[in-house]
């Protein structure tokens, strides 16, 4: 099974060579940054392809008015074209461009462009521009494209994009597709309590895609964040969180699930591990079996510590079924959580 980094990788590759991300199901069989290497790598060999071309384009620029140029770039050129140039004209001369095209052209250009060779263009470009073209990228649902450029633009032009879209799942959605991990942080940071509960209750209880997006957001984030996404979606209405359990059983998420539970503060961990929805012994046993595989057994005990006296001997029943190599990590993991205590 794919992870959830694999597959983002994978999407913004087939963008990047203009095929179904279908077609590039083989590369699940490498890591998440292999790919995003291979993008990288692919990205800079079509624009190195045809650099000189593009070097003469944008040297034309500084010799034709701004408003003949824009004409120039829309009717004849084209956005992969444009796109193509955009990093290599100085910044302002680009926003001096880009105030003479409509907004539907420049959500094109935007689509083909490597933000990464346009990093000073963007950043030049003004704050009502940018949220102009990111409302008609949400529109258009190009949420790869929108978190691709995330990396690029200042919290001024953030907040003030995500003021204007109200949308939390797309905002989600974009979040899945953000490049540096880092600046997602940052961007949790701008982002007031409610709207960020709002946006786990839309990642727990809508389709089957939303939540791996949530997970893979709150796995990549810092760990006070980390943390306050985990109480978040603990709070949730009782609906949301069976929805959020059956997604993750039916999906194999609970490598990436179990962490984030891990994360949550005491009452709520109690809360949620003595819900009838994870006290079905399918679900026990996918859990079992993926703090074996992943090594998450310091992550798993102290949970099942606070179950009730039934849940524990429903949860040692199913441990029982899983075979004896399993049961032999499971006891040295408990020998190895007893040891600081008796220490202590």
């Amino acid at each position: 099974m794919s992870t959830l980094a694999q597959r983002a990788e994978v999407i913004k590759l087939a963008r990047v060579l203009g095929v179904p991300a279908g077609r590039l199901e083989y590369l699940y069989k490498l890591e998440a940054a292999a790919i995003r290497q291979l993008r990288e790598h692919a990205s800079a060999s079509l624009f190195d392809a045809h650099r000189k071309l593009f070097q003469r384009i944008a040297a034309t620029t500084k010799l034709v008015p701004a408003p003949l140029i824009a004409v120039i770039a829309e009717k004849a050129m084209g956005p992969l074209l444009c796109a193509r140039t955009t990093g290599l004209l100085p910044p302002q001369r680009a926003v001096e461009i880009s105030r003479r095209l409509p907004v539907g052209f420049l959500a094109d250009l935007c689509i083909e462009l490597d933000p990464r060779s346009a990093r000073d263009v963007i950043a030049a470009m003004p704050g009502d521009r940018v949220v102009e073209v990111s409302r008609e990228l949400a529109r258009r649902e190009e949420f790869i494209t929108m978190g691709r450029f995330v990396d690029c633009l200042d919290d001024d032009a953030i907040r003030a994009t995500m003021s204007d879209l109200r949308d939390d799942e797309a905002l989600l959605r974009i979040g899945f597709f953000v490049e540096d991990k880092r600046r997602l942080s940052d961007i949790i940071d701008l982002l007031p309590r409610e709207r960020l509960l709002n946006i786990v209750r839309v990642a727990a209880g809508g389709d089957a895609e939303l939540w791996p997006e949530a997970l893979a957001m709150i796995n990549s984030v810092d760990e006070t964040q980390r943390r306050q996404m985990a109480d978040l979606a603990a709070e949730l209405e009782e609906p949301a969180i069976v929805n959020m359990i059956a997604i993750t059983q039916a999906q194999e998420l609970w490598p990436a699930m179990l962490p984030v539970v891990a994360m949550m503060s005491g009452d709520n961990q109690r809360r949620l591990i003595n819900l009838p929805a994870l006290q079905d012994e399918a679900v026990l046993a996918a859990i079992i079996r993926a703090a074996d595989a992943a090594g998450l057994w310091a992550q798993l005990l102290p949970l099942v510590a606070l179950m009730d006296n039934a849940g524990q001997a429903r949860a040692a029943r199913v441990a029982q079924t899983q075979g004896a190599a399993v049961l032999e990590r499971l006891n040295h993991s408990l020998r190895a959580l007893a040891r600081p205590a008796a220490h202590a």
